[in-house]
């Protein structure tokens, strides 16, 4: 896994708690994005990229599915704890926190991806 692997997943999972933030806001999308300060079309381009990349990890990786839908894990950024990205598979919990070298941003996430 290279450091671009590893910035790109870092990208996708926060852009990931960011449609989560969004969805829980309760706001329309033009809304949202107004109150943060970015165009619609780049919460749409996020979402698309988001689903894309879930749906390729499920498609490479014959994850199992609930009546019709691929499982996923859950991505989040903590708001509350130290850690820059807590990455949840089932009953396990993975947390990266800031500043991270990437060597150790490989190792949990290989780690992770044998669960």
């Amino acid at each position: 896994m290279t450091v671009q692997t590893v910035t790109r997943t870092v990208q996708l999972q926060e852009w990931a708690s960011q449609i989560q933030e969004r969805l829980q806001s309760g706001l329309t999308v033009r809304e949202w994005c107004e109150q943060i300060g970015i165009p619609s079309k780049t919460y749409y381009y996020r979402l698309r990229r988001v689903r894309e990349e879930l749906l390729e990890n499920a498609e490479s990786r014959n994850m199992p599915t609930l009546p019709g839908r691929p499982v996923f894990a859950a991505l989040s950024v903590p708001r509350s704890s130290g850690a820059a990205v807590t990455v949840r598979i089932g009953d396990h919990t993975a947390e990266i926190q800031d500043g991270a070298d990437a060597e150790t941003i490989e190792r949990v996430l290989r780690a992770l991806a044998r669960l």
